[in-house]
């Protein structure tokens, strides 16, 4: 039998993109490539197959290792943020997947799909970012979406500077503010840095990321899937038990 695989599962569309002239939407979506590119350089084969766009607006994306979920998903608002076209909603998926096709990557199955699909149907006008996890992990389903949302109230109020300074202290070697300095165009001090972040609520953010990524993801999504087919059997077997048996006819 083989083993089963955990992913993350990102689906997002372009905010406003019915205001954006075809040349401009092009722009945001190259944008999104090249972010990902970025960060396939930041943990080898993290990232499987390429982001597909659907419906005009729409993207989806698979990340083989779902702790890194976080940190990517705010990467690519703020990478879209720097640019100044648009945002994106984006509602992650975190679960097993049943077949992930690298090439037609909106084609593929599983529950980390289907989690990150309904997710980003459900959403409302109030939050542009969510996380979900499946039912069966408890009290951690209802906490993932909070956690989405506090972090989207702190990338609602960037500015575009702001943005462009987390682009570059997001990677996961974290750079010093130096270091940061030197990555922007054109570059800026330290000190430029360290304000900006403060600005950006950073520091929140990356001790969130931090917990995010501390989580034991594999084995917790493991469990949740366990606990289904548990509760499922347990279900079935008090419906066959409290079934009406078939009456004995004499012969």
């Amino acid at each position: 039998m083989a083993r089963l695989r955990y992913h993350a599962v990102l689906t997002g569309d372009i905010i406003g993109s019915r205001r954006l002239r075809p040349a401009q939407l092009d722009s945001v979506r190259l944008s999104l490539v090249n972010a990902v590119d970025l960060v396939r350089r930041w943990k080898r084969g993290m990232v499987k197959g390429r982001p597909e766009f659907f419906r005009g607006d729409g993207w989806q994306l698979v990340l083989n290792d779902p702790a890194m979920a976080m940190r990517v998903g705010i990467f690519l608002r703020a990478s879209l943020l720097a640019g100044g076209l648009a945002d994106s909603r984006i509602a992650t998926g975190l679960g097993a997947s049943e077949a992930v096709r690298p090439r037609r990557v909106a084609l593929s199955t599983g529950p980390a799909f289907v989690l990150s699909g309904h997710a980003l149907d459900k959403m409302t006008q109030y939050s542009n970012m969510t996380i979900e996890v499946p039912k069966s992990a408890g009290p951690l389903s209802d906490w993932m979406p909070a956690i989405g949302h506090l972090c989207d109230a702190l990338i609602n109020q960037w500015t575009r500077r702001q943005a462009e300074i987390v682009c570059a202290a997001i990677d996961p070697k974290e750079p010093d503010y130096e270091r940061v300095g030197q990555l922007l165009k054109p570059r800026v001090s330290k000190q430029a840095v360290a304000k900006g972040l403060s600005g950006a609520n950073w520091y929140v953010i990356r001790e969130t990321i931090h917990q995010f990524e501390a989580m034991p993801w594999e084995g917790l999504l493991r469990a949740a899937g366990k606990h289904k087919i548990q509760r499922e059997d347990s279900v079935n077997q008090k419906g066959l038990s409290g079934a009406r048996q078939p009456k004995m006819v004499d012969r």
